[in-house]
């Protein structure tokens, strides 16, 4: 399992690239990065490229051993490919869901494409989180790093595009040290709404401390503290919704429904939108609206009954790919019996000798 994490030339090659192509930009465009001087110096400029090339190797091979492992202790099987793939990097795991259903060979959740996933991601993750330092390495950022390079894979697989997306255009933050990304504007799902996944958060105006900002850092914190089931739950939730909201919408006569109640109904929105102190009703431009927001306390409830469902399936999940499948790994061992006597103590029975040839 070690020799699959290091061995791997090619896999070394993109972590070389992204720490390498990272530690040219802080070099080339010091001034353009969040910092207090207009002007820094060589020295600030390459400690902070050193920084970036250094987390992008890091990134690159957590994420390598941490996919590894998983896959490992399923036994490298379809099925624990699969789970990874939705769990982790969601892509694989769509694409791979049909095929697994009929039987045929992987086509992104095989060991070896999952293990080049962690590798961009990781690698590419760490490089730019480098480039814009925004790790705490007084406090919080222990924490950050980590779990950001392995169980809060699934929201910085996205995070990565969005950098993609904003990188040249979207106007990064000039705070540093805060645990995330923030760039003021680029790519969001309204022009007036934030959108964050894992440390990344985009369009976002707000600075730190204000209350706003604070409802999306609560969102770079939720895949932190829970990973998959952070975004799959997230997803599920407005899959379970969609077509009652359409019902809704059809019945009341309020085509926003899907919007109240897959997204400002959403649990972790809820929770966030208690962190910003906002009602969400206030969003509401009808009365009719207004009525399709639910109350904190009705928003409890029917997670309460929804997250028991996501729970029971994450477990049974984990049951069936690791746990069935780590004592499949590791057959009982069976005491073999004295040469020429069986589990009795006996000898065992002589064969019986051939019956004489008939003639005909």
């Amino acid at each position: 399992m070690l020799a699959r994490i290091f061995n791997d030339l090619v896999a070394w090659g993109i972590l070389a690239g992204f720490g390498g192509l990272a530690f040219l930009l802080a070099l080339i465009f010091k001034g353009n990065f969040n910092t207090s001087d207009p002007a820094p110096s060589v020295g600030d400029s390459m400690l902070r490229g050193l920084e970036a090339f250094i987390l992008a190797i890091v990134g690159g091979l957590a994420a390598r051993a941490f996919i590894s492992i998983l896959l490992g202790a399923a036994n490298d099987s379809p099925a624990g490919g699969l789970a990874v793939g939705w769990g982790f990097f969601l892509v694989p795991g769509i694409v791979d869901t049909i095929p697994y259903l009929t039987h045929h060979p992987p086509i992104l959740t095989s060991v070896s494409s999952l293990l080049m996933f962690a590798t961009v991601v990781g690698g590419f993750s760490g490089a730019m989180n480098g480039l814009w330092r925004i790790y705490a390495w007084d406090g919080l950022g222990w924490v950050a790093c980590p779990l950001d390079m392995t169980w809060g894979l699934a929201g910085n697989t996205i995070g990565c595009l969005l950098h993609a997306i904003n990188f040249a255009w979207g106007n990064h933050g000039d705070e540093d040290r805060t645990n995330a990304h923030r760039y003021a504007s680029g790519f969001g799902m309204k022009t007036d709404y934030a959108f964050t996944q894992g440390a990344v958060m985009s369009n976002l105006s707000y600075g730190p401390g204000q209350d706003l900002y604070n409802h999306e850092m609560t969102h770079v914190w939720q895949n932190r503290a829970f990973g998959p089931m952070y975004t799959l739950t997230y997803l599920g939730w407005m899959v379970v919704w969609l077509v009652p909201s359409l019902v809704a919408a059809a019945i009341v006569q309020v085509i926003a429904a899907p919007l109240y109640w897959c997204y400002f109904n959403n649990p972790w929105e809820t929770w966030a939108y208690v962190v910003q102190n906002q009602d969400r009703a206030a969003f509401a431009n009808t009365p009719d609206e207004k009525k399709l927001v639910f109350s904190t306390t009705w928003v409890a409830i029917a997670s309460a009954l929804f997250f028991l469902v996501a729970i029971t399936f994450a477990v049974l999940t984990v049951k069936s790919v690791w746990i069935d499948k780590g004592a499949s790994a590791n057959p009982p061992t069976t005491h073999s019996t004295a040469p020429g006597k069986n589990k009795t103590g006996g000898h065992p029975p002589r064969k019986p000798a051939p019956a004489p040839a008939k003639g005909h």
